[in-house]
């Protein structure tokens, strides 16, 4: 038998025993469409949409590109987990991490190790919030989505905040931004970092109806990047149902997840197209953004669906 034209020699010695990479045996190009080809089928399986609007999917170096690690230290070894889920791989250096971080691996093997396992984190990472861990693909993310709000949209509602990556660039874009975020650590950050946008602490589904009502007059959009069980049941409840909202601009990073929350919103929002995003190359992990439109007739009543 041939081997696969887009086969490759996996660079790490440690590949198919450790568990932080999946895809090092493929070609990147490879790897993108299966992951576009990923989303497709959790579209079509769980939501039902068979031709979605499908952009090109957003990539940048598929090596060097973490900004944060998390390791593992015990029996002598510092590293991630294997394959198997238990056994402890021992790593002196990891291909996915920015040189910085791994210079700071390098370090830690070097010395005392007390703790169970540590985040090692570049310096533009600061304390246990979450970061996007993507740093070449930092700026174009936030450009993708700050030019996805539509131009006529004054305000927006942003759910799941974190530390106001995407808050700053929205406000500078001039957005009235009401921004709601759960994590202590991240709304320290996010109140740190980001001017000119109101925070308000809490999960989204217990102050959506608050920060609507400090949106403000004008046209509105919804932004919401949540975890990856994607939306919990109350917060779909919340928006499956008449929003003042032109659209929601909904960032996954599980597909499945995200053809669940698009079938339970499809009364009330319709997808208008998907962008695959890889943030994670080399891991079975993607991105997908997608921009959702109101259903809702001029009359304030539901529109006919259509048939996908």
């Amino acid at each position: 038998m041939e081997p696969s034209p887009d086969r490759v020699a996996a660079p790490c010695p440690l590949f198919g025993n450790c568990g932080g990479c999946a895809t090092q045996h493929l070609s990147y190009p490879a790897e993108a469409r299966i992951k576009v080809a990923q989303i497709q089928s959790a579209l079509a399986r769980i939501g039902k949409i068979r031709n979605p609007v499908l952009r090109p999917i957003l990539t940048g170096p598929d090596y060097g590109y973490r900004n944060r690690i998390t390791v593992h230290n015990r029996e002598g070894k510092i590293g991630f987990l294997g394959v198997d889920g238990r056994t402890l791989v021992d790593v002196s250096r990891c291909l996915l991490a920015a040189e910085d971080v791994n210079a700071k691996l390098a370090h830690l093997r070097s010395g005392s190790r007390p703790r169970p396992h540590y985040s090692i984190r570049a310096d533009e990472v600061r304390g246990e919030a979450f970061y996007q861990s993507n740093r070449p693909l930092a700026d174009p993310l936030k450009k993708l989505v700050v030019e996805a709000v539509p131009a006529g949209v004054k305000a927006v509602l942003e759910g799941y905040a974190g530390t106001g990556f995407f808050s700053a660039p929205l406000v500078a874009a001039g957005k009235n931004l009401v921004a709601v975020e759960s994590h202590p650590a991240a709304v320290e950050v996010f109140r740190r970092d980001v001017g000119g946008a109101e925070l308000l602490e809490g999960r989204f589904e217990d102050e959506m109806e608050n920060a609507l009502a400090r949106l403000g007059p004008g046209p509105s959009a919804c932004l919401i990047n949540p975890p990856r069980g994607g939306l919990s049941p109350d917060a779909r409840t919340l928006l499956a149902q008449a929003r003042p909202f032109v659209g929601i601009l909904y960032l996954s990073c599980d597909p499945p997840a995200l053809a669940r929350d698009l079938v339970a919103l499809a009364d009330f929002w319709e997808p208008q197209w998907f962008q695959p995003v890889d943030l994670f190359p080399r891991t079975a992990h993607v991105e997908c953004l997608v921009w959702l439109s109101s259903r809702l007739s001029p009359s304030g009543s539901p529109a006919v669906s259509p048939v996908h």
